[in-house]
């Protein structure tokens, strides 16, 4: 049996009160009772009993993250943004992954619901926008972590994925390419689509046309990346390759962008540039170290953060924050260069 505040009263033959007020270091129980107090309910064992404490209350003193990929570093550092921000407020997280699945996404939610989550971070599956009657008939905030639904107005706080897409495309520009294939995760996906409007604003400012980008749509879970980039430079076997340079959607898809073109004998950037997108980790250690565009993804989390526990605070409904878009920045590294021609028996060569 889990140890009371009358079991330490009864242990010093003290009241139930003073136990309880000397632990909470209140000022009119002396230093040498809160001591004595402390020292036996270590002894004994005893755990606050915050449940009971937070229904006084009404809060559970829990918030509720979902993200579609719990191995993306990304997400992974919104999540230290988050917590780093929680920690000041003793608040606790519950993480679910939903690996982009609007059924696990609902079931996850569902869940955090029931245990009492004061308010939910969600990254969307967004095959479906199911997800958001649930969370508005939950009756708690709820904030879009660098995904929204369009049409919708729902809180969010994401790193500009236009903006994102605007530098990769002026950088790509500036080295001289004009040809482009952008390695996209499904388009239905906001941010993979916004990265290719932003991509593709630039390129019309400079008079070029939006045929000059090429999509090849990959599986967002990375399966198959290499395969389908391979079978795309393949299927130029004996020609010129169309395209100069790639933009992937995220630098985990530019790792098998790098193996594909490796496979095909082609090199990074000697033959084609390569810019990815998130700047995680691991983006640095690629060989060539690949040049990205960094989201800021620990500023996500803690604007996310701050966002949650005003909207938690504050009475009525409250408008989205003007500070909800964060502006990427362009990471230069060694994976991208001016074009120059690529031999037509070179492309697909073991």
């Amino acid at each position: 049996m889990p140890v009371t505040l009358k079991d330490i009263a009864d242990e010093l033959n003290v009241s139930v009160n003073t136990v309880s007020r000397a632990l909470r270091d209140m000022p009119d129980i002396g230093p040498s009772t809160t001591h004595l107090v402390k020292e036996t309910a270590n002894r004994l064992g005893y755990r606050k009993n915050l449940a009971a404490r937070y229904l006084k209350v009404n809060k559970s003193m829990m918030l509720g993250i979902v993200v579609t990929d719990i191995c993306n570093p990304v997400f992974s550092s919104m999540y230290k943004g988050i917590e780093s921000i929680c920690e000041q407020i003793k608040y606790t997280l519950m993480l679910g992954n939903s690996n982009e699945n609007s059924e696990e996404e609902c079931a996850i939610i569902n869940n955090m619901l029931e245990h009492g989550a004061d308010g939910i971070f969600l990254v969307p599956s967004m095959k479906d926008t199911r997800i958001l009657s649930t969370l508005k008939n939950a009756n708690v905030p709820y904030i879009m972590l660098q995904r929204k639904f369009p049409g919708q107005s729902t809180h969010y706080i994401q790193s500009s994925d236009f903006q994102g897409g605007y530098f990769a495309a002026e950088h790509l520009f500036g080295l001289g390419h004009r040809s482009f294939l952008y390695v996209s995760a499904p388009l239905y996906i906001s941010s993979a689509r916004e990265r290719y409007e932003g991509f593709v604003s630039y390129l019309k400012e400079r008079h070029l046309g939006e045929d000059c980008v090429r999509i090849l749509e990959c599986d967002n879970m990375g399966s198959g990346i290499n395969q389908n980039v391979k079978k795309y430079l393949e299927s130029f076997q004996g020609k010129p390759l169309p395209i100069t340079a790639i933009f992937c959607f995220s630098d985990y898809m530019a790792h098998g962008v790098y193996s594909a073109i490796n496979d095909c004998g082609l090199r990074v950037p000697e033959d084609i540039s390569v810019v990815g997108y998130d700047n995680n980790e691991y983006s640095s250690m690629m060989l060539p170290p690949l040049t990205t565009i960094d989201i800021r993804p620990f500023e996500v989390g803690e604007r996310a953060a701050r966002m949650m526990f005003h909207l938690i605070n504050a009475s009525g409904e409250e408008p989205v924050s003007p500070d909800a878009v964060i502006a990427p920045l362009l990471v230069l590294r060694h994976s991208t260069a001016a074009p120059r021609s690529i031999l037509p028996d070179k492309a697909g060569s073991p």
